[in-house]
């Protein structure tokens, strides 16, 4: 084990150069997330052990990990989701010739998925996130869709769809045909949920679980109805989208999904 002051971590991979990373670890099992595993430095400092020695990727200070079990968090700018406690075993006795299964039972730390790249200082923080519901009209004419660039704090600069957050009892069709008379004046009577998008804003520290929905029998041309929030209306190649994009249109082009 290495003590490192920076490191850089891959979505669904983990920390760069550690044996999980590498698909090296002892323990072979796939259905366990091993991303990240996070241990209290009070564990570590009431056991006497040495820095790495519990042989998890990241030690905090100050943090339940325990509650983090299923939920978002932010480390550093990175988004990741608690997946299990990491309990201890006989192979880590084995490499650290001492009696800790006892001790740490329940102690033992965090598994973690990351769910994004990027990297973990010593020093950054940890906080827990809520996720948010938000919804994105993806409107299609002649092989082009429907961007706006935000001018909204929340992606101000970024090309987004037509979209917001859904009012309690809407469907995410409903929701996007709402959002899309709203925004542009546009009228659509039905469409489907084609991908669910989940992205983090490090600079909000906002979570958005957004459902992208594809709409049919739209009429009529756009226009700016909130030009405090969204600048112009634009139709776009697919091929060539103007940048940057905001996070779930990035994210539902990341999935390969291709416009009819």
């Amino acid at each position: 084990m290495e003590a490192r002051s920076l490191v850089d971590v891959f979505a669904g991979v983990g920390v760069h150069g550690d044996r999980y990373a590498d698909g090296i670890g002892f323990w072979r099992d796939d259905r366990v997330s091993r991303d990240l595993t996070l241990v209290e430095a009070e564990v570590v400092d009431e056991l006497e052990l040495a820095p790495g020695e519990t042989r998890r990727t990241v030690t905090t200070r100050g943090v339940a990990l325990g509650g983090l079990v299923g939920r978002t968090f932010w480390i550093g700018d990175i988004l990741a989701r608690g997946s299990s406690l990491c309990e201890p075993c006989r192979h880590l006795e084995e490499v650290t010739g001492k009696r800790l299964l006892r001790a740490l039972v329940h102690r033992g730390g965090l598994r973690a998925e990351a769910l994004t790249s990027g990297r973990i200082a010593v020093g950054d923080s940890v906080e827990a996130v809520e996720e948010q519901n938000g919804v994105g009209a993806v409107v299609v004419r002649g092989g082009r869709v429907l961007l706006g660039r935000r001018l909204s704090v929340h992606g101000r600069g970024t090309w987004s769809f037509p979209g917001g957050r859904p009012e309690p009892g809407e469907t995410p069709v409903f929701t996007a045909i709402r959002e899309l008379r709203e925004e542009t004046g546009l009228m659509a009577y039905g469409g489907r949920v084609v991908a669910e998008t989940l992205d983090g804003f490090p600079e909000s520290r906002l979570v958005f679980r957004t459902q992208l929905v594809v709409l049919e029998d739209v009429s009529g041309e756009p226009s700016p109805r909130e030009p405090d929030k969204t600048a112009a209306w634009r139709w776009c190649d697919w091929r060539r989208l103007p940048q940057p994009l905001f996070r779930p249109v990035a994210s539902l082009v990341a999935t390969g999904f291709r416009p009819a």
